[in-house]
């Protein structure tokens, strides 16, 4: 992903996402305001990550963003980045507080923790979106086939979790298996690891 993609990614991500548990049970979707500044933070979001060199990937589908992923190493968290540039852009975004609901908010982090069953040195998936516009087109699987390139190729295995509870057979189709499942009141969240083919 290069800079000049950065605001069309953030665009396809939240529009993707609105379907997301994880951003469903955190943003008030009801208003249409919230879709635009989800995307303002998750431009924020996406400049942190490739200011750290996180691998950040966009797939183009006749010359438009269809697909965006995100991946990292896990315990290579950017929060202190991420909200010095929050703070920088606190103008534009603070009207997203409205619109948090802070009690799930709060469930949902616990209930994304990695694992213990995880190992250290794995990938974290930590975004992956294709734009609704081009669902049904391959897109998806052509992000998760290079994804395991690269997982293969620096020889660690991938780590994701997910709410929603019918994405979980489509990961173990391309051979995840459920490490964790964390619950923490209405919220469900699925711990899934892919090891390398050698394992």
């Amino acid at each position: 992903m290069e800079k000049k993609h950065i605001e069309q990614a953030a665009r396809v991500i939240s529009k993707s996402f609105q379907t997301e548990e994880f951003a469903r049970n955190t943003f008030d979707f009801s208003d249409p305001k919230t879709e635009a500044l989800f995307a303002e933070l998750l431009q924020i979001e996406l400049t942190v990550f490739k200011k750290h060199g996180e691998k950040v990937d966009v797939a183009l589908y006749e010359g438009e963003i269809a697909g965006v992923y995100s991946m990292r190493m896990t315990g290579e968290g950017h929060g202190l980045s991420n909200l010095k540039q929050t703070v920088k852009k606190l103008r534009k975004v603070a009207p997203v507080a409205k619109r948090v609901k802070y009690k799930k908010l709060y469930r949902l982090h616990r209930a994304m923790q990695q694992p213990a069953a995880i190992p250290k040195e794995a990938l974290l998936l930590e975004i992956l979106a294709v734009d609704p516009d081009f669902q049904g087109k391959g897109i998806g699987r052509a992000m998760m086939a290079a994804l395991d390139e690269y997982s293969e190729a620096v020889r660690r295995p991938i780590y994701l979790y997910t709410a929603n509870a019918e994405n979980v057979a489509y990961y173990e189709k391309l051979g995840y298996r459920m490490m964790e499942t964390i619950q923490k009141k209405d919220f469900t969240a699925y711990h899934m690891l892919k090891s390398l083919s050698d394992d």
